[in-house]
């Protein structure tokens, strides 16, 4: 009898311990996984490139090559294209999308009175914004001008700082000035070359000497050329029009002092 209770006693221990693993590997078996943490995508690294425009904004030389720019406030353009790189004389500088450009302004430094523009490769800009059909069909380019073809477009006189005895300050300059219709608002425009060296030099030296044949060495000294830019645009045209100019200007209040004019 004592030795059926013991072996009775015995099953029970075997029978609990037997449920206790059975509700153990239960458990373990409804429990999830663990799952090892996930990796953070790596950020992509940086290329250095500035952020592509959206495609209905307008670049800032494209905001600066307009007929408004002339008239505006210096400080509303500089939100625009920023601080200038130098000012001295009146002649602010930038440069923007391959272009430099220089902003000709007033006295005070405050309005914008002109908008010149270096022609380089890295600065092809299109003249229909600013010359609209007088521009051509397909539109002429700042690449592709010629004195010649800026005079066929817009006329204009033919002008320079110095002739004869120039001096060694700055290099002295050839200019081709118009002045624009009602439907340019009046503008004028100009383009220009310095007289260095090459055609441009020959060509301004022809002119110089057509000058003094006619007339005096005085009345190139005195640069009196530029009171009466038509008389003799024929011998100065020939010899630029196949010439490149340097820079393309446009605004008001770009003429030159005439001279001694009488």
């Amino acid at each position: 009898m004592r030795n059926r209770r013991i072996e009775l006693l015995l099953m029970g221990v075997v029978t609990a311990a037997a449920l206790l693993a059975g509700c153990s590997d239960s458990k373990d078996a409804a429990a999830p996984a663990a799952q090892p943490p996930v990796a953070a995508a790596p950020e992509p690294a940086s290329t250095g490139a500035t952020p592509a425009a959206a495609p209905g904004d307008k670049r800032v030389i494209d905001q600066l090559f307009s007929l408004e720019t002339v008239g505006m406030n210096l400080a509303y353009v500089e939100k625009i294209a920023g601080p200038a790189m130098r000012s001295e004389f009146h002649r602010h500088q930038f440069r923007s999308d391959g272009c430099e450009v220089t902003l000709l302004t007033d006295d005070a430094d405050k309005v914008v009175n002109g908008v010149e523009v270096a022609i380089a490769p890295s600065c092809n800009l299109s003249l229909a914004p600013l010359l609209g059909g007088f521009a051509g069909e397909p539109p002429i380019t700042l690449n592709e001008l010629t004195f010649g073809r800026y005079e066929q477009m817009l006329g204009g006189g033919y002008y320079a700082d110095c002739l004869s005895l120039c001096g060694n300050a700055a290099d002295p300059v050839v200019y081709l000035h118009a002045e624009g219709s009602r439907a340019m608002h009046l503008m004028e425009f100009m383009v220009q070359a310095p007289m260095v060296s090459g055609p441009v030099l020959n060509a301004t030296s022809q002119w110089r000497d057509a000058m003094i044949k006619a007339e005096s060495e005085d009345y190139v000294l005195d640069t009196r050329f530029n009171c009466d830019p038509q008389r003799f645009r024929s011998v100065i045209a020939t010899g630029l029009a196949a010439v490149k100019p340097m820079a393309f200007t446009f605004g008001r209040d770009l003429g030159f002092p005439p001279g001694e004019c009488r």
